[in-house]
């Protein structure tokens, strides 16, 4: 869309001076970018390093269309044409000498000493806690669009989970602004086939300037624009003034700027088409029988006389994506990203009928399923992604890895197998537990972050983030009080350390201590009461009489070691891998080492041996305690 004006529309003298200058919102282009500003408000003035001032105020109407030209030459300060803008009012009027009532809503807007009503869009609605900016709610509405949270400000289309119109605090908190994002606003013009005018008010306060600028400062009002061209800008150029002491001199200039917005083309024999920002016939996708539009599958309006670009193939042909594609949707709100690559938004629309992962690179689905599953608005995305078929080999060897979701599942399962065998063998000793050993979920953040995608290329911080999210998953889920009681059964001390200043056990090694207990249990068969010194003895904490009872105790402390390997690992990169402090690279490495991982340039196949080892530590600690179960019962 072209500028508001062009250069050569604009006198030099106007540009001339840099500290007042206005080419930002003369020369701009009506709509471009994402965003579309329809509200603006300075709250506090500052001066910034060239010593200049300045306030920008903007509210937006929208005008019934050939309207703009009716009003054009009222169209005089911003300030004062939308004064009274948004609020209620009744007068009553003598009209041939009958009396006659009128009351006009919020949402009607009279330009003054005109029969033009206008419907406010935006606008600054003061009340008692202050002034803030007014969402005409026709405009939400017909999106059907929500707020995130009652006074956010925020506004979100829930079908493509993406934030659609947004109040903003900007500049330090100097600046409120309304902006929609621009194919919203496009949309809803079209809708509404009504011109949006914006009245922009920017004023410049040039403290302590140069003798040279204030000589060469031409004052004097200056109006430009035309009705048709759809823009007027005042300019009050009022010259060198005083600030409200009366001891600072400033030159200042004022622009008030009103122009249009011609809402896009509407189809009335179907106004409610929409159609995609890209051409459905060459949009095509890679197959194995080459490159197939899938808008074949969709019903075009005005599909006759056009051909699709591309081959014909099944409805059930597969076409493949990086699995890269996934990390739009991945935590973002109102998306579901299930563990098999299929992803949906809420009930308004999905890929899951035949969407599958191959490994941890590729994403499948049939290309009929894509066309009717996902909307136009997502085709541009999923494009990006989208590679040839892979051949029989290289899908084998794809399959070979481990699929990220299913491997965190087996840690699930093996804790919530960890938590009902460590019931039992509370069970077994006659104390009721608290609450479960572990509390964690499939559903935390910890663990659905677990299976997003993990990129082939990334680095080492990839691997500290997800080996850092597995000991949340695995360490913070567990629950000391749960195993204090267990371990206190066994005896009154054991839920602490063997120092001369005894000190509580955290919850990694309270359940060390409670699978060293049960693997006594399990190998020795000891009495109750014997239990605390074995316990000692293991650790190395008391000295036995017996060598050889001895050496069998320090034989399993130290599988039972071993078996917490994973654990002691996930525990140690809480303290070196540093999300939240610098990292120790030194500690990072050997902590590796200690699990027999690389020391350094960690990959996904690393990330998932570390999975399986913790499922499999975990596995271990179960069956030494289920052992230790059955012994007492």
């Amino acid at each position: 869309m072209a500028a508001i004006f062009n250069r050569d529309d604009i006198p030099s003298y106007i540009l001339s001076i840099q500290e007042l200058d206005f080419s930002g919102d003369l020369f701009s282009e009506r709509l471009a970018g994402p965003w579309f500003r329809l509200g603006a408000e300075t709250m506090k003035e500052r001066r910034d390093q060239r010593r200049v001032e300045e306030v920008v105020s903007r509210q937006s109407i929208l005008l019934a269309a050939g309207d703009f030209a009716e009003v054009y030459d009222k169209l005089e300060s911003v300030g004062n044409v939308f004064n009274g803008i948004g609020k209620p009012s009744s007068v009553v009027r003598e009209r041939g000498g009958v009396m006659d009532y009128h009351y006009s809503p919020f949402h009607q807007f009279e330009f003054p000493f005109t029969s033009v009503i206008a419907e406010p869009l935006v606008f600054l609605h003061p009340d008692t806690s202050g002034v803030e900016f007014f969402i005409n709610p026709d405009l939400w509405m017909y999106f059907e669009l929500e707020e995130k949270a009652p006074g956010s400000g925020i506004w979100w289309d829930p079908r493509l989970g993406v934030d659609a119109l947004v109040k903003r605090v900007l500049d330090e908190g100097h600046l409120k602004t309304v902006e929609i994002r621009t194919d919203y606003l496009l949309k809803y013009l079209r809708a509404r086939q009504m011109p949006l005018v914006v009245g922009h008010y920017h004023h410049l306060h040039f403290f302590d300037p140069p003798s040279a600028t204030v000589a060469a400062f031409v004052e004097g009002d200056l109006v430009l624009g035309r009705a048709e061209q759809g823009a007027k800008a005042i300019f009050q150029n009022w010259g060198l003034r005083k600030d409200v002491f009366g001891d600072k001199q400033f030159l200042q200039r004022r622009l008030h700027l009103w122009f249009e917005i011609k809402p896009p083309q509407l189809d009335v024999n179907d106004p409610w088409d929409e159609q995609p920002s890209f051409n459905p016939y060459s949009f095509t996708l890679p197959t194995s029988a080459g490159p197939v539009a899938p808008a074949r599958w969709k019903h075009l309006k005005g599909s006759e006389g056009h051909s699709f670009e591309g081959v014909i193939c099944n409805f059930m042909d597969r076409i493949f994506f990086r699995q890269e594609v996934l990390t739009k949707y991945e935590g973002a709100a109102g998306f579901d990203v299930k563990d098999d690559g299929s992803v949906s938004c809420q009930h308004y629309w999905g890929l899951v009928r035949s969407t599958s992962r191959l490994g941890n690179e590729l994403l499948s689905t049939a290309i009929g399923d894509f066309a009717e599953g996902a909307p136009f608005e997502e085709w541009p995305h999923w494009k990006q992604y989208a590679v040839e078929p892979p051949g029989a080999e290289t899908v084998r060897a794809l399959v070979q890895e481990p699929e990220i979701p299913e491997t965190v599942n087996s840690v699930v399962n093996a804790l919530e197998r960890l938590s009902a065998v460590f019931a039992g063998l509370a069970s077994a000793i006659g104390v009721t537990l608290p609450e479960p050993l572990w509390r964690g979920s499939l559903d935390s953040l910890a663990a659905r972050q677990l299976k997003w995608v993990y990129p082939a290329r990334a680095d080492n911080d990839e691997f500290l983030k997800r080996a850092t999210l597995a000991s949340t998953l695995v360490i913070d889920g567990l629950q000391p009080p749960s195993m204090r009681a267990l371990v206190r059964a066994f005896g009154a001390s054991l839920h602490q350390t063997f120092d001369k200043d005894p000190k509580p056990l955290g919850s990694r090694t309270l359940l060390q201590r409670v699978t060293l207990l049960a693997r006594i249990v399990e190998r020795l068969q000891p009495g109750l009461k014997e239990l605390p010194l074995l316990v000692q003895q293991a650790e190395g904490k008391a000295t036995n009489p017996s060598p050889d009872l001895q050496t069998e105790l320090e034989a399993v402390y130290r599988q039972v070691r071993d078996d917490f390997a994973p654990l002691a690992f996930l525990y140690d990169l809480r303290i070196s891998g540093g999300l939240a402090h610098p990292p120790s690279k030194e500690a990072a490495a050997a902590a590796a080492i200690n699990l027999g991982l690389p020391k350094e340039n960690w990959h996904r196949t690393d990330f998932l041996t570390l999975l399986k080892r913790i499922a499999d530590s975990l596995d271990r600690i179960s069956e030494h305690l289920e052992a230790a179960a059955e012994q007492l019962a």
